[in-house]
């Protein structure tokens, strides 16, 4: 509080106080009028004044008086009261100002201190960040400097070692040169060398090839005169050495086909031999031969087909043959095999000039022999002409005699690869057929096991059905998403694209031996892609199933059967087995029409022609030249021949396929294996 507050305050109670003081002290003097006294106090005149009255009078002013100053002391004590608790009031406030006084000026003096402080610190922070500067400063004008100095020694480095790589690609170059003029005279050597090695091999080769030559020769003259066959100018034999029956097939230029079917040709072209129908002999010959001079001009191709093995005889497979081939006055000599069930084997084509051009040829080495033994007469020949051709001549024959013994020795090195290449594809042979049995057992063993488990549980067939089986109680769920995307399962059995779900197995653990088959009726299935799959859907426990569970997967479509096999373990997702696209109802009864209709074509029978032109057109084209294998030989890939069904050879016939029985290709149904008698 202010100190004129303060004195305003004691002021106003002070005078407060004297007035009720006052009032207090008016009220207390009860002055009785007497005589000779006023009511103000004045003495009057009265005519008699007792004097107990006077010292009743005096007693009660005295008390008056009394209590006067006892009040007046009162009022002075709290006069004194209240001046000393105002004078403590008083010094409470200059305390109190003082204090904030000094407070004032602590906070001045702090407030100062701090400016200065702050000032000080602004200017310290101003200098460091000079200092920082100047310092980032030198050390970017020192990085700079380093930098240079730095690209400055790359600089040169790089000139170093551009001129050391450029002194290495030079010494390289010159070495790689010198290694290269090094190994250019090493190839060259090598290469006189090789080229010494091929002559000398060519001249063994020919030799030996020339032995071979004589002998096939003379083997297959002592078995043609032993079969009482002709000879002539253009002539084709086969030899094999075993009881089986191989036929020898020569087609004309004419595109005309000579076979045990067709034994004359109208190109007069004879088929006069023909071994083994019967499995005669263990030394067979085949001989197709046309009168000299008269084959027609044009390519020729043969072929060899192994038509039946004779296993009463224990004649063995592979068959090795050889095909001799006089191509007017050409002898040329081919090597092959064949097993039971192998194709027809294109083995050996030549072209044939025409008949007047083989006579004239024929004329000139006759009458150049004849001149070179000195047999004719020499005065229309010119002996400047005549002198070069004698060393000629002799240089020819002895060419030809080094070339025939190159041959032989080729020969025979082709015989040794043959017979290898013979034996790994018997192996082969033998081992495919052991895992197409192996296979087609099991597929067979599976096909009964479901037509059994179908059957029991009065599962519907058709052309597309799609089965699942497995081999213990737990309960698996068969899936097939639809092209439309319409799933088929044990929760959408029938589908809108007319598939069902006609056997759901293993809901409640009733069978060891559990099929579930979706199935379409016969022609209804929609086109499309079809995706299979399997689900685990629940473990039967109280049957002691144990995991993980095997499955198979049949789906037949197309009129073939395709098998699946997995495993899963409860828990597993849903697994994707297998899919497939099928074509549409139409394109389906096309196909099954067209393969009718060819079957039919063929069993109801055409005519030799018209069955050769739809060979040549729909099988093979035998008037084009095929590209021959690295043997010389091409193998004709013939249609396919439909599921044997477990049968063997001896269980079917040729005629089941729309084949001839002879050949096993497309000709004439009255050539059958009588007519060959």
């Amino acid at each position: 509080m202010a100190i004129e507050t303060i004195a305003l305050t004691v002021g106003l109670g002070g005078g407060f106080a004297l007035g009720v003081l006052f009032i207090i002290v008016r009220r207390g003097a009860q002055i009785n009028p007497q005589s000779g006294l006023s009511a103000e106090g004045i003495l009057t005149e009265s005519q008699s004044v007792g004097f107990g009255k006077a010292k009743q009078n005096f007693d009660n002013k005295i008390a008056a008086l009394e209590d006067i100053r006892r009040r007046r002391s009162r009022i002075d004590q709290l006069f004194s009261e209240e001046e000393y608790e105002i004078k403590r009031q008083q010094d409470l406030v200059d305390q109190r100002a003082d204090l904030r006084k000094r407070e004032e000026e602590e906070r001045l003096a702090h407030e100062e201190a701090e400016r200065r402080r702050l000032e000080e610190e602004s200017e310290a922070e101003r200098r460091r960040q000079e200092r920082e500067a100047e310092e980032a400063k030198l050390a970017e004008e020192r990085r700079k400097e380093e930098e240079r100095l730095l690209e400055q020694k790359r600089l040169e480095e790089q000139q170093r070692l551009e001129e050391a790589e450029r002194l290495r690609l030079e010494e390289e170059a010159r070495l790689a040169e010198e290694k290269e003029r090094e190994r250019q005279a090493a190839l060259a050597a090598a290469e006189a060398e090789r080229l010494a090695e091929i002559e000398a091999a060519r001249e063994a080769a020919a030799l030996e090839s020339r032995r071979a030559a004589e002998q096939a020769m003379s083997e297959l003259q002592a078995r043609l005169s032993r079969e009482g066959a002709r000879s002539s100018d253009v002539q084709i034999s086969l030899m094999w050495n075993n009881y089986n029956d191989l036929d020898l097939h020569v087609v004309c230029p004419s595109g005309e086909r000579i076979h045990g079917g067709n034994k004359i040709s109208q190109c007069e072209g004879e088929l006069d031999v023909d071994a083994n129908v019967r499995g005669e002999t263990r030394k067979p010959v085949e001989n197709v031969v046309w009168p000299d001079g008269k084959a027609p001009a044009g390519k020729y191709q043969v072929y060899v087909h192994h038509y039946k093995k004779h296993d009463k005889r224990r004649s063995k497979d592979p068959t090795k043959f050889q095909v001799i081939v006089n191509g007017g006055g050409d002898l040329q000599e081919f090597n092959g095999e064949l097993s039971s069930g192998d194709p027809i084997m294109l083995v050996a084509e030549f072209v044939l000039e025409s008949p007047e051009i083989r006579e004239q040829r024929k004329k000139e080495i006759e009458a150049e022999l004849r001149r070179a033994q000195g047999l004719e007469p020499l005065e229309d020949v010119d002996t400047s002409i005549l002198e070069p051709q004698q060393p000629k001549i002799v240089e020819l024959a002895e060419s030809t005699n080094l070339e025939r013994a190159s041959l032989h020795e080729q020969a025979q090195r082709q015989e040794a690869e043959v017979a290898v290449h013979h034996q790994q594809r018997m192996d082969e042979h033998l081992m495919r057929q052991e895992e197409e049995l192996s296979e087609h057992v099991a597929n067979q063993k599976v096909m009964s096991e479901l037509e059994q488990r179908l059957n029991r549980e009065g599962a519907k067939s058709s052309d597309v059905q799609i089965s699942l089986m497995w081999n213990n109680y737990n309960d698996l769920d068969l899936h097939v998403l639809c092209p439309s995307g319409e799933r088929i399962h044990n929760g959408n059995r029938n589908s809108s694209c007319g598939g069902q779900l006609d056997v759901d197995a293993n809901e409640k653990a009733e069978s060891r031996k559990p099929v579930e088959n979706i199935f379409w009726e016969e022609g209804k299935a929609p086109a499309g892609k079809y995706q299979v799959f399997v689900h685990y859907y629940k473990k039967h426990k109280k049957r002691r199933s144990k995991d993980p569970t095997s499955f198979q997967v049949i789906a037949q479509f197309a009129g073939e059967s395709y098998e699946y096999t997995g495993e899963l373990t409860f828990g597993d997702p849903l697994l994707k087995v297998c899919e497939f696209i099928l074509e549409s109802e139409d394109e389906r009864r096309q196909k099954m029409n067209q393969i009718q209709s060819e079957i039919e074509t063929l069993r109801d029978g055409q005519s030799g022609e018209s069955m050769e032109e739809t060979y040549e057109e729909d099988d093979i084209d035998i008037l084009s030249a095929p590209d021959l294998d690295e043997e010389g030989v091409e193998e004709i890939q013939l249609p396919p021949a439909p599921d044997l069904d477990g049968q063997t050879d001896d269980d079917f016939e040729a005629d089941d396929f729309g084949m001839d029985e002879h050949d096993g290709i497309p000709s004439a149904p009255d050539l059958d294996e009588a007519s060959r008698e």
